[in-house]
Parts: structure tokens; C-alpha cells; sequence
């Protein structure tokens, strides 16, 4: 997982962080910056054309996970309403894992969703709700944060 670290403005809090992450392998980098996704191509293609070494790194907003969980939510109820079946819950854990690679989720959150994905397989309803409350608590968290 990488950390990008913006350091403080006070020198003595700037050279006690800069001390604690000595003991982390560092990555040199020129330049972090955030391109919007219609210019990313063309941002690259320059930075390449000058000799630039470009790595890509995602991270999955707070956002996001907040949707798949909401979305995670309601799988949960629809399946205990018996309005959906467990391989909807699995089909939307493969999904999000796909998309969002589980590098770029929470721990919390992919642990979760391998979870979703081994309920499928042998659905129990003490599994079920144990996924219920664990999204629930994550969920809370997420939006303490993001608040």
C-alpha cells in the first residue's frame, strides 16, 4: 500500500515525521499530482515523450467504499427478505474486486467482500448477519470520516 505524506509546516513536527518514516522504503518521486481522467492519456503521452517515469497509483476514495457498501446493504436485506439469492451478494463482491482491485480497498472492505463471496457458496443465515453488522460497522466509520 502506498502513503503519500504531505508533511507539516512546523520544522520540529516535519523532522519527527521524517524520522519515523525512515524505518518505510521510499519512493522518489519529482511530482504527485491528481489529472482528471478525460486528460490522463494525454498527460502521460507528454510526460513519457520527455523521459518521465510514470507510475499510475488508485486510490478507491472513502465515497466509493461508502456506495458499495450502501449497495452491500441491500443485497443483505433483499437476500434475508428471500427477494434476492446469495449469488447476487457474491456476483457484486466479484464486481467491486474487478473493478476497484482489492489493493486499492480498505482491509475492512475486502476482507468483507471475500466474505460475501464465501457466503454464496455455503449460504448460512449466522454468516449472513455477520456480514450485515460488519458492513454496518464499517459503514459508520466511513461516514464519521467523511463527515
Amino acid at each position: 500500500m502506498f502513503v503519500m505524506v504531505k508533511f507539516p509546516k512546523e520544522r520540529w513536527r516535519k523532522v519527527n515525521v521524517s524520522k519515523f518514516l525512515r524505518r518505510f522504503k521510499s519512493i522518489k518521486a519529482s511530482k504527485i499530482i491528481e489529472v482528471p481522467d478525460d486528460e490522463i492519456d494525454r498527460v502521460i503521452d507528454v510526460l513519457k515523450r520527455n523521459n518521465c517515469s510514470v507510475e499510475l497509483i488508485e486510490f478507491v476514495k472513502d465515497d466509493v467504499e461508502i456506495k458499495l457498501l450502501k449497495e452491500l446493504l441491500k443485497r443483505v436485506e433483499a437476500i434475508r427478505l428471500g427477494v434476492a439469492e446469495p449469488k447476487e451478494l457474491e456476483k457484486l463482491a466479484v464486481d467491486a474486486i474487478a473493478k476497484f482491485s482489492l489493493s486499492n480497498l480498505s482491509d475492512e472492505v475486502s476482507e468483507l467482500l471475500h466474505d460475501c463471496i464465501d457466503f454464496a457458496e455455503q449460504p448460512f443465515i449466522g454468516d449472513l448477519n455477520e456480514i450485515d453488522k460488519r458492513a454496518k460497522e464499517i459503514l459508520k466509520v466511513k461516514l464519521g470520516l467523511s463527515e
